[in-house]
């Protein structure tokens, strides 16, 4: 069983890899040869233990991970766990790998996915509400996906916006950083508006001539009660695109406007609908991906890992 480190997987393949990947990923979710069950979710006294498997014709993947918001204000990761990679023929564990910073990946992956078939090419400024670990990823790999110039960002804490310039003065030395007063800010800034928080409360602003013409990727909002989005953004786009039909039970973005019939059923579309059918994007400027993850992200995010250790010698060989 090879041990794969958050070193390991952060520096094995570039973002725009990582982001064909999860294109691939994303199509393949709806293929027979793959099939993924409905990730368990438990709430443990406002932290979450998820069980989120994965099977494919040659290996799965289990991944177990807790997300615990209150960490940050004590300067530990929110998001901890593994991701278990075994051999599809024989049942052995081949892989071990380290699950938060998969997840960090593969979600910021799953987004720039989003950015890649919604957003303008030329955009040049990405905003980022929720500067912690997911939303340092999703700006990194944006940044490769995009031409980005700036990247305005806000968060309520100032240690987290401090690991946020740190990040990317290392990931993205050519790219300004923008500190904003509030989310407001952000909006008003940026072209593409990425969002990464656990709020319960919509924080976009409610006021459609700010949001008219951008792209939003909302990738909080991951339980009923959490909305990142207000009401006037369903007003303003054709679809909502996801990633994982889970979501209409488990996000509030997608059970309140639902619900409240802001938008129609008939107007939340999986994403791997327009990557293969780009006409399908419709004429409004305003756009938004909804992304909550699904476990066959990691299965195909594990193998690319796995596959990229054991051809360069990395990790460490362990017998249990």
């Amino acid at each position: 069983m090879r041990i794969l480190s958050a070193p390991i997987i952060e520096q094995i393949a570039e973002p725009t890899l990582w982001i064909d990947i999860m294109e691939l990923a994303l199509k393949a979710s709806c293929d027979r040869d793959y099939f993924t069950p409905k990730r368990t979710h438990h709430d443990i006294n406002g932290n979450s233990l998820l069980l989120m498997p994965s099977v494919g014709p040659d290996i799965f993947t289990t991944k177990l991970l807790t997300v615990f918001p209150g960490n940050e204000q004590h300067g530990k990761n929110a998001i901890n766990g593994t991701v278990m990679l075994n051999d599809g023929a024989t049942g052995e564990v081949i892989a071990l790998l380290n699950g938060a910073k998969l997840t960090a990946m593969r979600t910021a992956a799953v987004a720039c996915v989003g950015i890649r078939h919604l957003s303008d090419p030329l955009a040049t400024t990405l905003g980022i509400i929720g500067g912690g670990e997911q939303g340092q990823h999703i700006a990194w790999m944006a940044c490769h996906e995009r031409d980005l110039e700036r990247v305005y960002v806000y968060d309520q804490s100032p240690q987290t916006i401090s690991n946020f310039i740190s990040f990317m003065g290392d990931k993205c030395p050519n790219v300004d950083v923008a500190l904003c007063e509030d989310a407001q800010q952000v909006v008003v800034n940026s072209e593409i508006v990425a969002t990464a928080t656990g709020a319960t409360e919509p924080i976009i602003p409610n006021l459609e001539d700010l949001i008219l013409g951008k792209c939003f990727i909302s990738v909080g909002s991951y339980r009923p009660e959490m909305r990142e989005l207000p009401d006037s953004l369903f007003r303003l786009i054709d679809s909502i695109w996801i990633d994982a039909e889970h979501g209409i039970d488990e996000s509030g973005d997608l059970i309140y406007p639902l619900k409240n019939e802001l938008v129609k059923p008939e107007q939340v579309k999986h994403l791997a609908t327009l990557i293969e059918q780009p006409n399908e994007l419709g004429f409004r400027e305003t756009r938004l991906f909804k992304t909550v993850g699904q476990g066959i992200f990691d299965l195909f995010a594990a193998k690319l890992v796995y596959e990229k250790a054991r051809d360069e010698h990395l990790g460490e060989e362990i017998e249990l």
